[in-house]
């Protein structure tokens, strides 16, 4: 009991060290839709959607931009009405979730395997995990809820202890309302229990207070804001990914890459013997880098080398496509319970991820973190003897993810730096200034006064002046005779890595922006203008 104390001690300490240096990260992406829902629930805890926000240079209500359930935004409305809305304040409240889940996944890999402390540090140790939990959005809080109620159903099913089904049952709950994705452990815990054994059937029951958590919760959003938020989100997805997406093959080509480059920290515990192995994989290499040249890198916008783009899609693509086998083979070999779960965990998060979610984003494959790094540690574990330099692969997998952490917080603090500099520039004439680009820059621009430009009301007027990234597609036409001036900054990123940038080939958020989850390429620095109207 001491020896677990302290390993679980050690996973704090390193979770926090490893998290510590993004404590000031900038607000990025998606994080102001979760801050102002949550000032909103400050103001009226019981009306958490009642707003309008500008979000894509129109005015809209909040119901359709956040396609995501309350209970995160009321998270952080809890801490910040009590310690403040600052960066730091608000990057150590989800410390604790991050914390939760690397703890989580320890205490789940132990029925696995017999190092879960390496499987828990690579979960950690995963450029997607390291990413996505320097951030405020709702990704890390849902695996933290994810993780431990499989953790108590498991312990239930061995014990026969209704509360713990029933502890598991409000954890399903809590990951639903977290994310909506989280539903989906009901029929993951439904088919493992059946397969464990069909005596347990009984306790399938304690599977339906999630389900009526979320049915409940549709009925209630549709009674105060005219639909189902539930319903809703699930046609919004299906409508803008079946009318956007590419073809099936190009869709699984782009899965592929983003689940490989998510989880390439695997990479590090693979077993580098065997001809068929190699050749397997170098076969799989020119297949998947061809393919991304001829399929993807012929039709998307490009400022950098394509070569890197083609070389690390294929590269990704081969890593991404080696997991799958990996659970399908384990599934051959091990014909249990647990390997079925390990198969349905991973090829249903990456099929939902894939196929299914409005685009391909890195976060959408965060649940299958865990799966993954257990799935790892298992193969490592029946390859390799025992040693002392069993960890050492750890240190390349967390130099890795720290580097593509680096690269992401660099490009998110490049907003708030450009948001300042127009603040020391033309925060005495607030009312005058109009800005295009959103996320992290928006919600830095608004701060101090700035208006967001709307779409609908387009005319720029005499004095006026817009700013923005050059980097944004939504662009303000203003004819050269009414230009008075016009003055471009720019601001560094990391110049050879990159998690999200048009031009580059990355789209850590989106695969609009980019077929890969992060490259290395050379990047440009972040641009930015603005003019001043006649």
């Amino acid at each position: 009991m001491q020896s677990l104390r302290k390993t679980q001690l050690l996973l704090v300490a390193i979770t926090a060290a490893a998290l510590a240096p993004f404590l000031n990260k900038a607000f990025h992406i998606d994080d102001p839709l979760f801050i102002w829902m949550a000032q909103q629930i400050a103001k009226h805890p019981f009306d958490p959607y009642g707003f309008y926000v500008n979000w894509v240079s129109f005015r809209q209500p909040i119901t359709i931009v956040m396609q995501n359930p309350p209970l995160c935004p009321y998270y952080i409305a809890a801490v910040a009405s009590v310690f403040g809305w600052t960066e730091l304040t608000l990057h150590l409240a989800f410390l604790f979730w991050a914390t939760l889940s690397i703890l989580g996944t320890f205490a789940f890999a132990r029925r696995f395997c017999q190092k879960p402390l390496i499987a828990a540090m690579l979960t950690l140790f995963t450029p997607l995990f390291l990413v996505s939990a320097t951030s405020t959005m709702c990704d890390v809080m849902m695996l933290a809820f994810w993780i431990w109620a499989l953790e108590f159903w498991f312990a239930g099913l061995d014990r026969q202890e209704s509360w713990r089904f029933l502890v598991s049952a409000a954890l399903i709950s809590a990951a639903a309302l977290t994310k909506y994705f989280g539903i989906s452990l009901v029929p993951l815990l439904a088919a493992y229990t059946l397969a464990r054994d069909r005596r347990l059937a009984a306790h399938l029951a304690f599977l339906l207070l999630p389900i009526a958590a979320l049915f409940n919760y549709d009925l209630v959003t549709q009674g105060k804001y005219g639909y189902g938020l539930f319903s809703a989100a699930l046609s919004v997805s299906s409508s803008i990914s079946s009318a956007t997406r590419p073809s099936h093959f190009v869709q699984m080509l782009m899965g592929l890459a983003f689940s490989g480059g998510c989880f390439v920290s695997a990479l590090f515990f693979a077993p580098f013997r065997g001809r068929r192995l190699f050749l397997a994989a170098a076969i799989s290499f020119g297949v998947f880098a061809a393919a991304f040249k001829f399929l993807i890198c012929s039709w998307i916008y490009l400022e950098t080398a394509e070569a890197a783009v083609w070389l690390e899609g294929g590269f990704f693509a081969t890593i991404g496509a080696g997991i799958l086998a990996l659970a399908v083979i384990n599934m051959l070999h091990q014909k249990s319970a647990d390997a079925l779960l390990l198969l349905l965990w991973i090829v249903g998060t990456f099929c939902f991820a894939t196929f299914f979610n409005w685009s391909i984003t890195a976060r959408t494959f965060l649940p299958m973190a865990p799966a993954v790094a257990i799935l790892a540690i298992q193969h490592f574990e029946r390859l390799k003897k025992r040693s002392r330099l069993e960890y050492l692969p750890l240190l390349g997998a967390a130099g890795l993810s720290i580097l593509i952490a680096l690269a992401d917080y660099r490009q998110a603090n490049c907003a708030r730096d450009a948001a300042r500099l127009y603040q020391k520039r033309y925060g005495a004439e607030a009312s005058k200034v109009r800005f295009l680009g959103h996320w992290g820059f928006q919600y830095y621009m608004e701060q101090w006064g700035a208006k967001a430009f709307d779409r609908n009301n387009p005319k720029v007027a005499h004095g006026e002046i817009v700013v923005g990234p050059f980097s944004d597609p939504n662009v303000v036409h203003v004819s050269v005779e009414k230009v008075f001036t016009r003055d471009e900054s720019t601001f560094s990123t990391l110049p050879f890595v990159s998690t999200f940038r048009v031009g580059t080939g990355a789209g850590f958020y989106s695969s609009f922006g980019g077929p890969l989850p992060w490259v290395i390429n050379k990047i440009p620095p972040e641009r930015y203008y603005a003019v001043e109207t006649r």
